[in-house]
């Protein structure tokens, strides 16, 4: 199973989430035995009507892909609304960096919580969420910070990482290590439904003695 959270908000203060799972729980050799006998039995008694369905029921599943949450879903206590997602961007190496983005969204605040109204100074219109993962492949220390990526909108706004909601992704990579987690942006005045694409950009990595050891990130992901 995989799970992402669209939005998690500061500490106890409230949770908002999207979740997406893939696959399904493993189950012991008898209980197989038996639920093979039992679907047996039933296909020979429902015929062809009973393939039909079966049919049916792939395809659905077929549409459905691994998300739970699908485009237009609101999360559960109705505060966040998917508009959007690509999660089919291509992995991207500089230097001994390797980064992905497994999901990048967008979602439209439908109702903002009071509870965060002490902690924001404004209430945002949307929010755009990217989950990373990054690997460094050299022995060396590495210092790649794609915590504090910049990203613009093609609607026109330039944001830096909302750090209350956002993971704590640790800028150095101490030799051959792997770090993932989710980097959130406010959208402080543009309509998220307008949203196209998003630019994501990214100081290149350093060595210790904080020399440039490959390319700055610059990476435009399509809604």
């Amino acid at each position: 199973m995989k799970k992402n959270y669209l939005f998690v908000t500061i500490g106890l203060v409230s949770a908002i989430t999207l979740s997406a799972c893939g696959g399904g729980e493993d189950t012991n050799a008898s209980d197989k035995n038996n639920d093979t006998e039992q679907e047996t039995t039933e296909n020979a008694e429902k015929g062809s009507a009973s393939d039909e369905s079966e049919s049916e029921v792939n395809v659905e599943e077929e549409t459905d892909g691994d998300w739970e949450y699908q485009v237009g879903d609101t999360n559960e206590d109705g505060s966040l609304r998917l508009l959007a997602r690509n999660d089919t961007s291509e992995t991207i190496e500089t230097a001994s960096i390797s980064l992905d983005f497994p999901q990048v969204t967008v979602a439209e605040v439908v109702e903002w919580p009071a509870d965060l109204a002490d902690y924001y100074d404004f209430e945002p219109t949307g929010v755009i969420q990217i989950d990373v993962e990054v690997l460094n492949s050299s022995e060396e220390t590495i210092n790649f910070y794609i915590g504090q990526a910049t990203i613009t909108t093609s609607t026109g706004e330039q944001l830096e990482p909302d750090f209350l909601s956002s993971d704590h992704i640790g800028g150095e990579f101490i030799g051959s290590v792997n770090k993932s987690g989710s980097v959130r942006y406010m959208l402080e005045s543009s309509d998220p439904n307008e949203i196209e694409w998003v630019r994501v950009l990214v100081d290149a990595p350093h060595d210790e003695n904080f020399e440039s050891v490959g390319d700055d990130i610059d990476v435009q992901i399509d809604f």
